[in-house]
């Protein structure tokens, strides 16, 4: 039987008894590990054997130094954070080239991918998962519970170079939610496969952050004005390039969108700007920032910026209002555009 960690049900799942030794698998077994004596997860483990959601390669043998594969670390993910099957019809087999659509893990691998975490399509199930690749799915799953309150600060990784920025998000993520550490010397070993021990104790922590931390249910724009600088630049006959630059910007990850444009009768072309927190879980360089957003309006109007505090943000800043008195049109995408208009 297979427990969940937040939620109990008796779905049960008919997987082959080998295949359940070799897996981190969920069960009830009650004994207690006789190789865990003295390991500094072994309260950890017990815990979680306790819950109903791991079991040992055996009923009393946890082999805490063997190696996790990517079938065993899914399954465990989907499992520990409940994560549902969105779409029921749909099979393993069509974003997984090497899911066999029968297999004991295949479920997982789709829920996985319906619930947004990124597993590569060309993935082994059988090979071992590395520490990196482990905590980023960990971080991922962990935000399908809703934004945490963190403060972020840099931490240096010291073999982290050559991590891919997604991954070195999530490990910073991490780092700041204490969930993962790095030794002495400021290492993470990102490349190195990680254990069984070590990933049940990621596990263990990550839901009981997730059970103690209550998330942010929106991310609130910040209430305080902020001030435009507009720059004109002659983009091309009759028209003007527009940069619009905000200074003083918490940190790096704040970004400036123009909202609309308001074309008067005066001949004045009024921005109005908003201001955008980084994304959840983004690291920012946490220094004094400036952002600039770019747009374009005809040569022969002064252009003047206000803020303008909305939770409506337009992604595409050439989305503009005609001249006062003129009816809508479709999307300016450059210069000639406006021209033409």
């Amino acid at each position: 039987m297979k427990k969940q960690l937040f939620k109990f049900n008796t779905t049960k799942t008919a997987v082959a008894c080998g295949i359940l030794a070799a897996s981190l698998s969920f069960g009830t077994s009650a004994l207690a590990f006789s190789d865990l004596s003295g390991n500094p997860a072994e309260s950890k483990i017990n815990a979680l054997q306790a819950e109903g959601v791991i079991n040992g390669i055996t009923h009393d043998l946890f082999a805490p130094k063997s190696k996790v594969t990517y079938a065993q670390g899914i399954q465990l993910l989907v499992n520990a954070f409940d994560l549902q099957l969105n779409n029921k019809q749909s099979k393993a087999s069509v974003y997984f080239t090497q899911v066999a659509d029968k297999a004991w893990y295949s479920q997982a691998f789709l829920i996985a991918q319906q619930n947004g975490l990124s597993v590569d399509k060309m993935v082994n199930p059988t090979d071992p998962m590395t520490r990196a690749q482990f905590a980023h799915l960990v971080h991922q799953a962990l935000m399908t519970k809703g934004n945490f309150p963190v403060t972020l600060m840099y931490i240096n990784i010291s073999d982290g170079e050559k991590l891919s920025p997604d991954v070195s998000n999530s490990l910073q993520a991490l780092l700041n939610m204490r969930l993962i550490t790095l030794s002495d010397d400021g290492k993470f070993r990102p490349n190195e496969a990680i254990t069984r021990s070590e990933a049940a104790v990621l596990i263990y922590d990550a839901t009981e952050f997730v059970k103690k931390i209550v998330p942010v249910k929106e991310v609130v724009t910040p209430t305080k004005s902020y001030e435009g600088i507009v720059a004109l630049e002659k983009a091309a006959v009759g028209v003007n390039k527009v940069s619009l630059t905000v200074d003083n910007l918490p940190n790096s990850g704040y970004t400036t969108s123009i909202n609309r444009i308001e074309f008067g009768k005066d001949l004045t072309a009024t921005l109005y700007f908003n201001i955008n927190q980084p994304d959840p879980g983004q690291m920012n360089l946490q220094v004094i920032s400036k952002s600039t957003a770019v747009t374009y309006v005809p040569s022969n109007y002064k252009v003047v910026a206000k803020y303008e505090a909305s939770s409506v943000i337009v992604t595409d800043p050439f989305s503009l209002l005609l001249p006062y008195g003129e009816g809508p049109t479709t999307p300016i995408k450059n210069p000639e555009d406006l021209i033409a208009k």
